[in-house]
């Protein structure tokens, strides 16, 4: 069961603790752009391509009402391109699931770091905050990638910032009764030398800062708290 949480629609566990913004290179928020980058911060796709268990679904107040995730994504274990993530799928580790919102074309990503298969992949204490503090550490810089379809080359900055007040702290609706802290990352990517990143989504209605507020950086362990307390409308990004 998934609820609306503060303006943006959270669904019942982690859903939005990561958010890839709108205002990304446009190709960032395509299936594959999405993949390519996420390959080159250190995940893919599950072992082999395979996935057991009942895709999940969320409302991200963007009027298509509960979608399900399209892709989920795990941390690539000893860099091996190909077996990596059946590595973390034996040993644990970061994974998440990737939820497009309408309209602005960001990415909701639900984050949570997981037991061993021994444990049947149930989520560590502070899990859904742990896996985004360990996406966000992974995201963050400038990173490498390559495009084997099209035999290029990529270079991917990620800037970070932390907002609070979009999701309630406490573990009140959040799945397997483990707390969340309410700070979301949202992460704005732009390819090398591509000038459409800022004009790829237009502000919108229920913008998350103050006017006149400043864009803090997460890596100087700054915060931007946000209005959407306040807000009734969908929070777009």
């Amino acid at each position: 069961m998934f609820s609306p949480v503060n303006a943006i629609y959270n669904a019942g566990s982690n859903y939005g603790e990561v958010i890839i913004s709108g205002r990304s290179s446009p190709d960032i928020l395509t299936i594959d752009g999405s993949m390519q980058y996420f390959q080159a911060i250190g995940f893919d796709r599950e072992c082999l391509g395979q996935h057991k268990g009942t895709p999940q679904s969320a409302n991200l107040g963007d009027g298509k009402g509960e979608v399900n995730e399209t892709a989920v994504i795990r941390i690539r274990r000893g860099d091996a391109p190909v077996l990596g993530t059946c590595i973390e799928s034996l040993t644990g580790g970061n994974h998440f699931r990737v939820f497009p919102q309408a309209g602005t074309n960001a990415l909701f990503l639900a984050t949570s770091a997981e037991e061993d298969l021994s444990e049947h992949h149930t989520i560590i204490p502070n899990g859904y905050d742990a896996g985004r503090d360990m996406l966000v550490e992974a995201a963050t810089g400038i990173h490498h990638g390559f495009d084997a379809k099209h035999l290029k080359r990529y270079t991917y900055k990620t800037e970070v910032i932390i907002i609070e007040g979009l999701l309630n702290p406490g573990k009140q609706g959040i799945n397997h009764d483990i707390a969340i802290d309410g700070r979301v990352a949202m992460l704005t990517v732009t390819i090398n030398g591509d000038e459409r990143a800022s004009e790829n989504a237009n502000p919108s209605p229920g913008s998350q800062t103050q006017p006149g507020a400043a864009v803090p950086s997460a890596r100087q362990g700054t915060t931007l708290r946000s209005s959407a307390r306040r807000s009734t409308r969908p929070l777009w990004f």
